[in-house]
């Protein structure tokens, strides 16, 4: 009787234990194979999102470094009329304080001129005044200038 009840190797029972146990098995592999395929998108996806923020970055820099570049050229430029601005006006103002003594000595002929005229008016109203003293019948004029009156 102890060998009755010993499960026998070729017994059905024994047979559908093994399938249990190897479907068992087959599951667990399945759910194994299945953790490692997500593990590997799952991998492949950080590294495709950390190559897109790489590149990104790496264009954000690029754009960063052409914008300061061009800043740096228009500030140069900017250096520079300013630079040419002011040895042009050093240069006109060298010009207009060489042109002030002209100035001024033209005005002072022009003076000298209206004063020469002004003493000479002077000279010919006294000579008038003289001639008018001199004969006392001809200042206030009788004579009407107008033959009409």
């Amino acid at each position: 009787m102890g060998q009755d009840k010993r499960v026998k190797k070729d017994s059905p029972l024994s047979e559908q234990s093994a399938i249990i146990l190897a479907s068992s098995q087959n599951e667990k592999l399945v759910e194994i194979e299945k953790d490692k395929r997500l593990a590997l998108i799952d991998a492949w996806e950080e590294n495709e999102k950390a190559k897109a923020q790489t590149k990104a970055y790496k264009e954000l820099c690029s754009i960063e470094a052409w914008e300061n570049n061009m800043k740096t050229a228009l500030e140069l430029d900017l250096k520079k009329m300013e630079e040419n601005l002011e040895v042009e006006k050093a240069e006109y103002s060298k010009k207009f304080k060489k042109k002030i003594p002209e100035i001024e000595k033209i005005a002072e002929a022009k003076r000298e001129k209206i004063e020469k005229q002004k003493e000479q008016e002077s000279i010919k109203v006294e000579k008038m005044s003289e001639k008018l003293i001199a004969t006392p019948s001809a200042y206030p004029p009788n004579s009407k200038t107008c033959g009409c009156f």
